[in-house]
């Protein structure tokens, strides 16, 4: 697996950790105290890991309030003040755009970076009404969970639509969810294709290079014309390849 693999693997992890630790906010047991504490770990590693590897530290603690505040354990006493449970959901939410950032840029490299923003936004503003108009949510973050089930057509069904308003928009996000899985599997699957191809061809022209130089039927002269011209097209799928990972 390639760096920039692991890379999309790690934000999109580190994301969905931010969106369950959303989802754990407005629940109280002995599972969701473990469960916090697990992400309020990973989270902690991995500010310290970045800010070990900035130049300029200082920079970066001055650019990342939210992620110092997200680390900071709001537990026991407490979780008593509710200004402290507000800022502990501003802070985590405002957290999530460092991770969504990288994985903001793979779609924008890939044409889909509106259909993106339009998916988050129906992610983010329809459990706002929900909220109020479905009795069986309560707060934001269980019509959040919602939305995230709805759009990702896995329906638990354990919060079902009851109110015409509330089917035409579980509606919405249905279509918009299938509609945005297909497109992120048709683009990962040409994604990962076109490298494999251009990685593929790279080696082809190595393995052509060497067939060449082991042809006696050709002279030094048309043998060092042929490997010029393998070695420049070699080097070129290789800088595109570079390209693309920087992307």
């Amino acid at each position: 697996m390639d760096k920039t693999k692991r890379k999309m693997i790690y934000e999109i992890f580190m994301l969905s950790l931010i969106v369950l630790s959303l989802a754990l906010l407005p629940y109280r047991n002995n599972f969701t105290f473990i469960l916090n504490w697990i992400i309020w770990v990973i989270f902690t590693l991995d500010y310290f890991v970045r800010f070990h590897r900035a130049d300029d530290k200082w920079h970066y603690v001055k650019t990342h309030p939210f992620q110092l505040i997200a680390i900071i354990p709001f537990y026991g006493g407490f979780r008593a003040a509710r200004i402290v449970s507000f800022i502990h959901l501003l802070s985590i939410t405002a957290m999530g755009r460092r991770y969504i950032v990288p994985i903001y840029s793979f779609f924008r490299s890939n044409g889909l970076s509106r259909f993106l923003m339009i998916f988050v936004l129906l992610v983010i503003i329809i459990p706002v009404p929900m909220v109020f108009i479905e009795p069986e949510i309560n707060n934001y973050p269980d019509a959040l969970w919602w939305a995230i089930v709805t759009s990702t057509t896995v329906g638990y069904g354990d919060i079902v639509p009851v109110t015409p308003i509330g089917r035409i928009l579980a509606s919405i996000m249905m279509l918009f969810g299938i509609a945005f899985i297909g497109m992120i599997t048709s683009t990962l699957t040409n994604f990962f294709r076109a490298k494999k191809t251009s990685t593929s061809s790279t080696q082809r022209a190595s393995k052509i290079t060497q067939l060449i130089a082991d042809t006696p039927d050709l002279t030094k002269e048309e043998i060092a014309i042929v490997e010029q011209f393998l070695t420049l097209r070699k080097n070129e799928l290789i800088n595109e390849t570079k390209k693309s990972d920087s992307e």
